[in-house]
């Protein structure tokens, strides 16, 4: 790159890969890095709000334990030892009746036909040996599914997930993307959480004190308005306002559509072409009895509002005071266009009561409620989606990080923290200098899961 000294970094967004992208390079030894956050506080998507003194999570996160990344930034902060593990059901919510396929029972009561069940666990053995699905790029979830468990499992299961998902078919979602989601085993192991708190502010909160430990500038409540370029270069970010903070780095882990709009004439390959999905997560508290007490329930009749409902204080039962059961209604949509996404927050409400009461039988009567719209969820994993590279080919010194990098990992803390760790240490090698938090990162290995 040609400096001589260190280079400036002004890091775009602060969510969880912009945080560890300016963690790596602080740590690598760069001096002046600034993240630039439009929001209150750092960590994005991760983030948290606060009713009565307890804070809550915008929607359901968990701690998986095969995310070596997140164990690893947890354990920087001291919280690991606080992480307990607990088991959890997952049901299929499916024509007015709850199944839970984790057991025998549950999974054979379950509306599909005894050769199809004995093709499905087939299909989980295989996804489970195999750890690197590139080789399904291009090609479809469809044919994933129909190769190795057949056309009636498809039907009976996959292609309600892929539409819970992203609203979309299983010929249209990549089968790299969801060999590596079945990989990961997300609902046959036990999730992680922290007594007494809610586990992403925590990691939230102890990443921005690191942050500050290692002498990165944090700007809060602060919007770019354009980047600014001068011979192939990206030279400054104007602020609202007008202010503009220079740098001879930037990186963007913002949306791809929000950093297109910011600089002109960028043509990076495959970044024009990524498309989000919207998210609708309703978080309420109530202290009515609740019957069947699953920690996530999928609403596969594809009949609701809601795609799922999850009880949160079934994984963490300290969330929020004593007595309270803490619920988590979610709807992944295709785009923000969606018609449910510009419903009222009144309508929104009585779709999901409506929800409550065709899965547990009864009024949903709740003494507080949080509505979060996410415009920009996850990028749509297609048949045919890509990676865009690491960093731009239209402007020299600029880098991306974000979950529109993960693919095909599924999008999750880990995976968005470890994008940030990917492109700070490629940055870092470039300019000759090794990643302590990346050789870091590599080297950790859970060693406990104590039971909650």
């Amino acid at each position: 790159m040609g400096e001589t000294r260190s280079p400036s970094v002004v890091v775009l967004g602060g969510g969880l890969s912009g945080i560890a992208a300016a963690l790596t390079l602080a740590r690598g030894g760069l001096h002046e890095v600034t993240v630039i956050e439009r929001g209150s506080a750092l960590g994005g998507l991760a983030g948290s709000f606060e009713r009565d003194g307890h804070f809550y999570p915008l929607g359901y996160h968990q701690i998986l334990h095969r995310d070596r990344t997140l164990l690893y930034f947890l354990d920087l902060l001291g919280a690991l030892p606080s992480v307990r593990w607990r088991p959890v059901r997952m049901l299929f919510h499916l024509d007015g009746q709850a199944y839970d396929l984790g057991t025998p029972a549950g999974f054979l009561r379950y509306p599909m036909s005894l050769p199809d069940k004995l093709r499905f666990a087939r299909l989980m053995l295989i996804a489970f040996g195999r750890k690197d699905w590139s080789g399904w790029e291009d090609r479809s979830a469809a044919e994933l599914v129909d190769r190795f468990a057949g056309p009636g499992v498809r039907r009976s299961i996959f292609e309600r997930l892929t539409r819970l998902k992203f609203e979309l078919p299983c010929d249209e979602v990549s089968g790299a993307w969801l060999g590596a989601r079945l990989h990961y085993r997300e609902g046959s192991a036990p999730f992680g959480y922290i007594p007494g708190a809610n586990w992403t502010k925590v990691l939230c909160d102890g990443l921005t004190r690191k942050l500050e430990e290692a002498g990165v500038r944090v700007r809060l409540r602060t919007r770019v308005e354009r980047l600014h370029t001068e011979n192939g270069r990206v030279v400054a970010a104007e602020l609202e306002g007008g202010e503009r903070v220079a740098g001879d780095v930037f990186i963007s882990t913002v949306p791809t559509e929000i950093y297109r709009g910011l600089v002109p004439r960028e043509d990076t390959p495959v970044l024009g072409e990524i498309r989000y999905s919207a998210l609708l997560s309703v978080v309420c508290a109530t202290r009515q009895p609740i019957s069947d007490r699953a920690y996530w329930t999928n609403l596969a009749s594809l009949d609701r509002a809601a795609g799922a409902i999850f009880l949160l204080t079934e994984l963490n039962p300290t969330i929020g005071r004593p007595g309270d059961t803490c619920i988590n209604f979610v709807t992944h949509l295709r785009d923000r266009n969606r018609p449910l996404f510009q419903e009222s927050d009144e309508h929104l409400m009585a779709r999901y009561r409506d929800d409550f009461k065709a899965v547990f039988g009864g009024e949903l009567d709740p003494f507080w409620t949080n509505i979060a719209r996410v415009p920009m969820y996850s990028p749509v994993f297609g048949r045919h989606y890509r990676n865009p590279p690491m960093r731009s080919t239209s402007w020299r010194n600029t880098w991306f990080a974000g979950n529109y990098r993960t693919f095909p990992s599924i999008v999750s803390t880990g995976t968005a923290l470890g994008s940030g760790v990917e492109t700070g240490t490629a940055l870092l090698a470039e300019l000759g200098r090794r990643a302590e938090l990346s050789e870091a990162v590599s080297r950790f290995r859970l060693r406990s899961m104590p039971r909650g």
